[in-house]
């Protein structure tokens, strides 16, 4: 299987392109019909082994909104205003929480649906054709099913309802676009459509326990990752017109789990950093590969701006007391556009080697002169930050990982936690928390389980210090309650990491979790209506 090189490019960029319009109701803004979408293309085996790379490339395309737009920004660890080095940053609204109906964060959902529309064709290509081989035909649907439920799993955990698109008509010649025209499915409908596409990926996948193409295309593993998290959002969380599933979610996000715990031959690494440094390694379960001289992962927003200018490059000090220079051998490639409050710096004991793998800080030298006092003046990301090459020139490749085995870990103590058994709750922290600290660990650092709450709020923090930046945030809080089957962290204190009395989300403002359409879309579909509440 080709990684993404230039057949995968070919591949994706005429049809990708002509479908990139995000919504059912952009239709008249399509050109003719593309090649790759006519009968003519899709001939041999190679077109389809083409094909499954461009979806990759285009999921690829996409995961910055995944990870980090819908992930995180509103789950409440963001710095707002200006950054420590004195940039300003970026994503202020979303945020603060600022969405009314000229404020939506994202437009077109967020351009999931040319994604769909693009997998949606290789499905109906594929179960037509007989050109593929019986083995190969059956691990590409699996592959297709479980991307298609992966991109309606985020619009519905983003707006609630979405329009469900499940065919090709816009390729196969349907030209009037009031026969195109789709307006939202109720919530219901699309978490039923998910769950089938899961168990239509799994049944395609069969009994196969492997990662045939590696651990950057989907695989088994990672229908059964994603049918986790499903099972276990919906076991918590009631959208629109679809209620919480409660005990039978739960019970079936834990086969997922102890299915990935227990068949795929994945293990911890020894150590935090090498998780990012060494690429597909034997915990990750599905990431996403960047590479130098293919793409970059633009977590140079999370740096500092190195070329001197900024107030961290050489004003401030490290924590040692000597001066803050160029500590990610950057030579100019960063600068500040994403800044973590610095409380989820301090909230890691220095002993914890994800600290000083997932951040690095400078300290105010002023104060420092003046009183003696280190006082932290900002934080800057090193964690995947990729390496400075040969030529001096930094190169920002490292992957995007969805899930990995530590991942599986929290969920399981999640899901331990909602069955009311502490012993598992806190044999799945541990086995995290243990690799953090490593040769530091000591008794003192075990956790033993508590209340609900306790336990809830132990998840969480612990999910802070390990997934950061792995796109969870936000829907942990979404996800999580206070009590069983109670108020969501969101709209609690507990679930703040600013600590200062505020929740995340108002609940007066409940309604804003689900995001808002823009009136661009809005206006060119006539069967779309507003989310609910603006």
């Amino acid at each position: 299987m080709k990684r993404y090189n230039s057949i995968l490019y070919m591949c994706a960029a005429t049809l990708f392109a002509a479908l990139s319009c995000a919504s059912c109701g952009d239709l008249l803004d399509l050109g003719p019909i593309d090649y790759y979408g006519s009968e003519s293309y899709w001939k041999t085996e190679a077109n389809f082994d083409s094909y499954i790379d461009g979806l990759h490339k285009n999921m690829r395309d996409q995961s910055w909104t995944h990870t980090i737009v819908i992930g995180e920004m509103r789950g409440g660890a963001y710095r707002t205003g200006t950054g420590s080095d004195g940039s300003s940053l970026d994503y202020q609204e979303i945020i603060d929480q600022n969405f009314d109906n000229d404020h939506t964060g994202l437009s077109s959902f967020g351009n999931y649906y040319g994604r769909i529309t693009n997998v949606n064709l290789f499905i109906a290509r594929l179960e037509a054709s007989d050109v593929v081989s019986a083995a190969k035909k059956e691990t590409y649907l699996g592959i297709a099913y479980g991307l298609r439920a992966f991109y309606y799993f985020d619009l519905y955990r983003t707006y609630g309802n979405v329009p469900l698109r499940l065919d090709v008509a816009v390729i196969d010649g349907e030209l009037d676009p009031v026969n195109l025209y789709m307006g939202r499915n109720p919530a219901s409908e699309v978490l039923a459509q998910i769950k089938s596409d899961l168990k239509s990926s799994l049944d395609h996948f069969g009994a196969t326990n492997n990662f045939p193409y590696g651990k950057s295309y989907w695989s088994k593993a990672a229908t059964e990752a994603l049918a986790a998290e499903v099972y276990l959002w919906s076991a918590k969380v009631s959208v629109l017109d679809q209620k919480a599933g409660g005990a039978s979610d739960i019970a079936q996000a834990k086969t997922y789990l102890k299915n990935l715990e227990s068949n795929y031959g994945l293990a911890l690494q020894n150590d935090f950093s090498s998780i990012f440094s060494t690429k597909k390694n034997g915990e990750v379960i599905f990431s996403i590969h960047f590479g130098e001289g293919e793409a970059t992962n633009a977590l140079s927003n999370y740096t500092y701006m190195s070329d001197g200018r900024g107030e961290t490059m050489n004003r401030q000090l490290k924590e040692d007391g000597t001066i803050f220079g160029d500590e990610l051998k950057l030579n100019t490639a960063g600068i500040q556009r994403c800044q973590y409050l610095d409380n989820m710096f301090l909230s890691y004991d220095r002993e914890d080697s994800r600290r000083d793998a997932t951040f690095i800080a400078s300290y105010d030298k002023t104060v420092f002169e003046n009183t003696g006092v280190m006082q932290i003046f900002g934080t800057n990301v090193r964690k995947n930050i990729g390496y400075q090459n040969a030529a001096g020139v930094h190169q920002f490749e490292g992957d995007f990982i969805y899930y990995r085995l530590a991942w599986v870990y929290l969920s399981l103590a999640e899901v331990a936690n909602y069955e009311g058994n502490g012993t598992d709750v806190a044999k799945y922290i541990n086995l995290v928390r243990k690799r953090a600290y490593g040769a530091n660990w000591t008794p003192d650092y075990e956790y033993t389980a508590g209340s609900f709450t306790q336990n809830e709020l132990a998840i969480l923090a612990e999910k802070d210090k390990e997934l950061i930046q792995e796109g969870q945030r936000w829907f942990d809080v979404c996800r999580m309650t206070l009590t069983k089957d109670g108020k969501h962290l969101v709209f609690c204190p507990e679930g703040n990491p600013a600590n200062d009395g505020t929740s995340v989300l108002k609940e007066s403002e409940a309604y804003k979790v689900l995001w808002p359409l823009d009136k661009t879309i809005l206006g060119n579909d006539p069967e779309l209506t507003q989310t609910q509440g603006y």
